[in-house]
This record gives C-alpha cells, sequence and structure tokens, in this order.
C-alpha cells in the first residue's frame, strides 16, 4: 500500500481419543475356578494311606502313599469381569493446537468473482447508515463505492468495511478512533472506493499503484479490487483476514500513520508494514493492536 504524503511515521501500539484398555485391567479380570490348578485322582492305594494317616495323627503304622497320577486338565468358560478404561493415551497435536494461526483458514472465505483491468470509474454508493461503535474517542464519518463493473454488492461490501473498523482490534483499540457509515457522500469525511486495478491507479495518482496496490490519498481510501478478491500471497488463501488488513492498513494511513517495518522474525507484522509485498520474517497480522502485545 501507499501511505501519505508528509505524515511523520509513528509506531503502532498494536481445534479425544480414549486410549486402549491397558492390559493390566484385562488380567485382573475374574475367570472360571476351573482353570487353576490341575486336578488329581489319587490311586486306591494312596486312598487308604490318606485315610489312614488321617485316623493315626502320629503315623505311626501307616503305609507309604503312592504315587499321584494327574488327571485331564479341563478348562471352564471364561468369566469376563467388568472392563475399567485407563487413562487417555494423547495423540499427535492437531493443527490448529500446534499453530494457532493455522485457526484463521478454517473460517469462511469469499467467493471469488472475476476482476476486469479497467472500468468506467462511476460508483455505486453503499445506501447504509451504521453507528460507531460505543465507547470513547473521536468518530470518522466514511461512505463507501463500488466501480460499476464490479459484481460486488454495495451494501455488503460497505457492512463487512464497518465490521472490520468496528471491531476492538482495530483502530479503536489501537487509537480510540471510532467510524461511522454514513450513505450521504456529503457527511463523509473519508471516501472508501473498491475499484479495478485501472481506476485504482487514476485515484491514487501520483502515487505509483501499478494496477497492483491499494492507496490512500487526501480524503480517497482507494482499495484495489485485485486484492480485495484476490489477496496476496502473504495471506495464502485467507482472503477474509487479508481484507480486515487491507482495510486496517489504508485507514491507518488516514489517521496518520506511516509504513513500518518488521520488528522480528517469527513476530506479528505491524498493520502498517506492507504485507501485500512480503512479510520479511514476520507472521502476517491484520490487526492495529496485536502487534503491541
Amino acid at each position: 500500500a501507499v501511505g501519505a504524503v508528509g505524515v511523520t511515521a509513528v509506531s503502532i501500539r498494536a481445534a479425544d481419543q480414549g486410549g486402549p484398555v491397558p492390559a493390566a485391567a484385562a488380567a485382573a479380570a475374574p475367570v472360571s475356578a476351573s482353570v487353576g490348578a490341575p486336578v488329581v485322582s489319587p490311586t486306591p492305594a494312596a486312598s487308604s494311606s490318606l485315610s489312614a494317616a488321617a485316623g493315626d495323627p502320629s503315623g505311626a503304622g501307616s503305609s507309604t502313599p503312592g504315587p499321584l497320577t494327574p488327571g485331564p486338565l479341563t478348562p471352564g468358560p471364561l468369566t469376563p469381569g467388568p472392563l475399567t478404561p485407563g487413562p487417555p493415551t494423547p495423540g499427535p497435536p492437531t493443527e490448529s493446537a500446534a499453530n494457532p494461526h493455522a485457526r484463521q483458514h478454517q473460517r469462511a472465505q469469499p467467493a471469488a468473482i472475476k476482476v476486469p483491468a479497467r472500468g468506467p470509474a462511476t460508483y455505486k454508493r453503499a445506501k447504509l447508515n451504521l453507528a460507531a461503535p460505543k465507547g470513547h474517542g473521536r468518530v470518522v464519518t466514511f461512505d463507501v463505492r463500488i466501480e460499476r463493473n464490479l459484481k460486488l454488492d454495495p451494501n455488503e461490501t460497505a457492512r463487512e468495511i464497518h465490521a472490520t473498523l468496528g471491531d476492538k482490534r482495530s483502530w479503536r483499540g489501537a487509537d480510540h478512533v471510532r467510524f461511522r457509515l454514513v450513505s450521504d457522500p456529503r457527511r463523509a469525511r473519508l471516501h472508501a472506493y473498491v475499484v479495478t486495478p485501472g481506476t485504482t491507479d487514476r485515484l491514487c495518482y501520483p502515487w505509483l499503484t501499478r494496477g497492483s496496490v491499494s492507496c490512500q490519498n487526501g480524503n480517497r481510501v482507494v482499495l484495489n479490487a485485485k486484492r480485495w478478491v484476490f489477496g496476496a500471497k502473504a495471506y495464502k488463501r485467507d482472503v477474509a483476514s487479508y481484507r480486515e488488513y487491507l482495510v486496517n492498513h489504508e485507514f491507518g494511513h488516514s489517521l496518520g500513520y506511516n509504513h513500518v517495518g518488521c520488528p522480528g522474525k517469527g513476530r506479528p507484522a505491524p498493520v502498517m508494514m506492507q504485507q501485500t509485498k512480503g512479510l520479511k520474517g514476520c507472521r502476517p497480522n491484520p490487526w492495529p493492536t496485536v502487534a503491541h502485545r
């Protein structure tokens, strides 16, 4: 994006699994008494000597017992006991747990439309009046205009822009500025445009947008439809988040904020960084307040 001329650079304060039943729990299940020590059948001699031994505790006059002959083993039915689940075995972390920023890619994304290279430079205006969020701070009014050959609904687009600016992570949280959407252009301090690349170049002149980026030029906040519809490489397929960045960045220029760089590898990119052109080691971030944490 292209910033405003003559404004001093300002730093911005800115998804369970049960484990297998442990072997110890299965081993604890009771089984039939028929499975245990082998069943033995004593010989007649052994039976006699055992009886004699029982009648003569001293053992005097008793005969020597014969050998014990084991009988066949007859296993009985197993009677399983109740299974007690063991503690769950944790699996590998999901993508969203390992990387909280992956969650943003799960959000609904806007439908793509065709964006002509040029347009008539005439506009459809949003016919909505939406109040500024409650709170403290100054109020800035704006209207929204869509170039006529773009298949974008002006009211839906205006709602989206207003919702972004009304988020507590936006400028109302970073600079105590609240934005109010108006339908009457005479009451608007700022005019937000979503236009073709060719018209972007015209409205941004003398800034050189080259049909690729957006700008703020005086009281115009010019959002290039190429970016509004397709996003930027830094945000991959997350066009919804890129739109939030685009709105916050260009409206940030209207508040007097200039471009800044990446504060360090792996850190959130400041919203006034030119994220459309690359992240320089930073992480994508659409909100003015986040980089201040």
